[in-house]
């Protein structure tokens, strides 16, 4: 059974976010690619699970953050 694997433009179009958010996220987690075709990185269907998860903890840090306001 194969595994799906995505590039970093198919995750940002999975989550409705820019390849280059999608990338610093990779970056700021460390996250390895699960494979490699030439240049382009390829990640796993849980590594793109994480990125939404970061993703979701930034908009809810941002609600909270205009809510604490002074």
């Amino acid at each position: 059974m194969k595994t799906a694997v995505l590039t970093v433009g198919q995750i940002a179009d999975r989550l409705g976010q820019s390849p280059s958010r999608v990338a610093y996220l990779i970056a700021k987690h460390r996250l390895k690619p699960v494979g490699r075709v030439g240049i382009i990185r390829l990640f796993s269907e849980q590594q793109t699970e994480a990125i939404q998860e970061s993703i979701q903890g930034l908009h809810s840090r941002r609600r909270n953050q205009k809510g604490v306001s002074a």
